[in-house]
Parts: structure tokens; sequence; C-alpha cells
């Protein structure tokens, strides 16, 4: 009974909460559950919006979980996950701010902390960084289900929590649950989004580049180009292959030209020609790359624990959103190589530490 209460209590208070109460929250520790509240609202909203243009989320109920914390122990963003039927079927991670935004999110499967919910304190310090700091200098990286130190981390993240009233128990929310905000047809505009069907989604092998371009060549051996990939090869033999002819190092790494000069290499030897190209980090690039169907490369900087990170992008979604002055909210769609989260991953664009694209071009 307590658990409906709460349900239709905060149903209720976000049903009413209008879009304006972004613009005049305090910064102080005493509105961390104005900021919760928030959080919330802007779930809500979003699983609405998804649940109004897509296929996605239909009879839906949007769950929260637990809040997400920097090194530091300040909280960056707060943790959703949505059911269909009692089944899981994607997250949302929300940022901890006055005007919070979903940084993150998938349509399908659990959320990246799952398997790790008892092993200390959840960490999300950017796009895919999710961590969880078992002591002081202890760490599980939950892309890779690795334990690593302190001493592994290359830098602290791209998001910088705000400071975290202890007196303020969050887990006490742990079991709301509420449905998505009926949007109304004229709330949200020129939305769109595309999604490349038939891109692997390879799990990290000896790099992040030889694994995320394998993932491309994968594809067009699907869709036109037989011969890129023998038949029996399987996928690590493939990714092997591929780092081969990029140079890749035991480490994994892998120098920025060597990227597109094996690539290149890798389909002259299969008899085929192709244009790679490293051109400027654009959204507009990467959506003209998508809506022809041609899978790019994504490169981010600041990767907590590798630094750089090649990631394959294979979608976008975008929309305006009249109740905040036509604001435009893009997200971008990628598979990232790593076994612990769901296929198609969406990164809200501001939150992406994006370096650089690599088009593949077929000739």
């Amino acid at each position: 009974m307590r658990r409906i209460c709460l349900s239709l209590l905060l149903a209720v208070i976000l049903a009413l909460m209008p879009a304006s109460v972004f613009a005049n929250g305090k910064s102080d520790s005493a509105t961390q559950a104005s900021q919760y509240d928030k959080a919330g609202y802007v779930a809500a909203h979003y699983v609405g919006i998804v649940e109004a243009n897509t296929d996605d989320w239909h009879d839906s109920k949007v769950n929260f979980e637990f809040p997400l914390f920097d090194f530091d122990g300040n909280v960056t963003a707060y943790l959703f996950s949505v059911t269909v039927g009692g089944t899981d079927s994607g997250y949302l991670i929300v940022s901890a701010e006055n005007d919070p935004v979903v940084l993150e999110s998938a349509r399908e499967g659990s959320h990246p902390y799952f398997k790790f919910l008892n092993e200390g304190q959840p960490i999300y310090v950017g796009a895919t960084m999710y961590y969880i700091k078992r002591n002081t200098s202890e760490f599980i990286d939950i892309r890779q289900g690795k334990i690593i130190t302190s001493s592994d981390f290359k830098s602290k993240g791209t998001l910088q929590g705000k400071s975290f009233n202890e007196n303020m128990d969050l887990s006490k929310h742990s079991d709301l649950e509420f449905s998505p905000l009926s949007i109304e047809p004229q709330t949200i505009i020129s939305y769109s989004k595309k999604i490349i069907s038939g891109v692997p989604d390879f799990s990290w092998h000896l790099g992040c580049s030889p694994t995320s371009f394998s993932n491309i060549v994968k594809y067009w051996a699907n869709n036109g180009y037989p011969n890129l990939v023998q038949r029996g090869t399987t996928t690590n033999e493939l990714i092997e292959e591929m780092a081969d002819f990029m140079n890749t190092n035991r480490d994994g790494t892998t120098g920025w030209d060597d990227r597109v000069t094996g690539m290149v290499n890798y389909w002259s030897d299969k008899n085929y020609k192709v244009s790679v190209s490293r051109v400027s980090a654009s959204f507009s690039t990467h959506k003209t790359e998508m809506n022809n169907d041609r899978p790019d490369i994504i490169n981010v900087v600041d990767d907590a624990t590798y630094g750089n990170h090649d990631m394959t992008g294979v979608g976008y979604e975008e929309y305006q959103d009249t109740e905040q002055n036509l604001k435009w909210f893009r997200w971008v769609i990628v598979h990232d190589t790593w076994d612990n989260t769901p296929k198609d991953v969406y990164i809200y664009l501001p939150q992406l530490s994006w370096n650089e694209t690599v088009k593949v071009v077929p000739k």
C-alpha cells in the first residue's frame, strides 16, 4: 500500500511541475530533494516523448534506483530504470543539476550497475564511465568487469558532482515507480531518430579501435561486400586481423592515422576500395552518415580509465521542446564495445567529450 501511495503522490507532483521549475533552483545542499524531483520530472517527460514518437516504452513504468557519484562522493546524476510489463527495458541517467537533462539512456535490458548493486558506491563521471567504489583505493570498472586501483585512472572524467547532503537519505525513494508523462503533440517538434540496423556490437578485444572498426567491416560484409570477412571467421579473429593492419599495441592503443591506413589496407587486401577520413566532431556530419546508412567512428577523449576511446556510431535522436524555448535536445547512439552495457547507448551531445569522427565510405 505504501508503494502505491508514494507512486501516486510522485506522479501527481511530477505531472503538475512546470518546465519553468528548472530555471530557479538553489545551489545549497537543502535543495537535494528538489533536484531529485526535477530529475524525476525529466525522466518521466523524456520517456513520454519516446513513447509518443517511437515504438519504444509503451505502457512503461519509470523506477528511481539510486544517486550516482563522482570519485569525491559528490552526486553527479540520478539513475532510473524503465520496465515494460515487469521486464527491464532500459534505463536513464539524469544529471543532478538545476537544469537536469537525460545524459544517457538505453531502450533494452538492465542498467549497467545491476550486477554490482552490493559491491560499493556507484560512480558515474561521464558517458559510459561506470564504476563501483569499493574503498578509497579499489574500484570496479563495470565496463570490463575488472578491479582497478586509483593509480589506474587517467582523469576524473568529464562530470563534476554537487555536494551531497548526507542527512537526506535518497535511498528511501528507491521503491518509487511512476508512469511517463502524457506529452501533448505540440510540445515536441522536429523529432527525428535513426538507427542503422544490422551493425554488430562486438565486445572489446585487443583494443577499442580494432573492435569498433570491425563492427563496421562486418556490417558492410553483410551489405554488399561479402569478401570483407571470410566464411567461418570468428569475431575475435576478425578483430585480431584488424589490429594487425592497424599496428595496435599490446596495451590496446592504436595510432590516430594507423586507424585510417589500417582500415584502407584491410579493404584493399580483400580487393575493395574505401574512403576513410578523420573529420571534426559534428552532429550534422554524423547525421548525414546515419541517414545514408553508413556507420562511423565516434572518438572521445578524457575517459577516466582509457583516455581516448573509439566507439561505433549507429544513430541519432533529436527534437525541439516548445516548453523550453524551442531548445534542441540531441543524442548520439553508439555501440561502445563494452560487455556490461546494452547494445544501443544514447549519449547526450553536450555530455559527449567528442574529439573527432572517422567516416567510412565504400567506393
